[in-house]
């Protein structure tokens, strides 16, 4: 009878792990848009995701962890100049202190699949710990992710403060007179993530 029992605890031990698949992030095929606005306007630009790998089980999503190159920081729709400036402006300590802080990184904690989903919208509400500067805090953002012939398909945007991240250049929050300097706490980064 043991034997009988074990022999079935190790069959659906087999069974649950042959159900689920880790694939590594493809980081020429992912894209990260970042969007920052202030009082006249926005910015935005691209950022690279460096490594990162997604887990994906019989039932869905159950997994996802990537790390940022915050080096790879890029502007859009700005002269070369602008983009230049703004650009080391954005790595300097006033913002990421990139060289100090060369990477960010987020780990999903929880993975929670929306009970109705409008076609084509947000499937699954992703909670997870967002590191930037040495700083972690947790962010829930909406993610729709599918799986694909040849891996995992995630796509979303994520919402932070950067403040909780210490960076509090011309914020609203901690500056008074600042008119129209003021640039928005809140930092977007849309994503199209593809993971083989």
């Amino acid at each position: 009878m043991f034997k009988v029992l074990a022999t079935c605890l190790l069959i659906s031990a087999a069974s649950v792990a042959g159900a689920q698949s880790v694939f590594a992030v493809d980081t020429g095929a992912t894209v990260l848009t970042w969007t920052g606005k202030k009082v006249m306007g926005q910015h935005q630009g691209h950022i690279h995701v460096q490594h990162g790998s997604v887990l994906w089980r019989a039932t869905g999503l159950h997994g996802c962890e990537v790390v940022i190159d915050m080096n790879s920081i890029t502007i859009i729709g700005m002269d070369p100049e602008g983009e230049t400036q703004l650009g080391n402006h954005l790595r300097s300590a006033d913002f990421f202190n990139v060289r100090k802080f060369r990477t960010a990184s987020f780990k999903a904690t929880h993975i929670a699949k929306n009970s109705s989903t409008v076609a084509g919208g947000p499937n699954y509400s992703v909670t997870g710990d967002l590191t930037i500067k040495g700083i972690t805090q947790p962010v829930t953002f909406p993610v729709r992710a599918w799986q694909e012939k040849n891996g995992v398909r995630a796509q979303g945007t994520m919402v932070f403060d950067r403040t909780l991240y210490g960076i509090k250049y011309r914020s609203g929050s901690f500056f008074d007179a600042l008119g129209d300097k003021v640039i928005n706490d809140q930092v977007e980064i849309a994503f199209d993530l593809l993971a083989r």
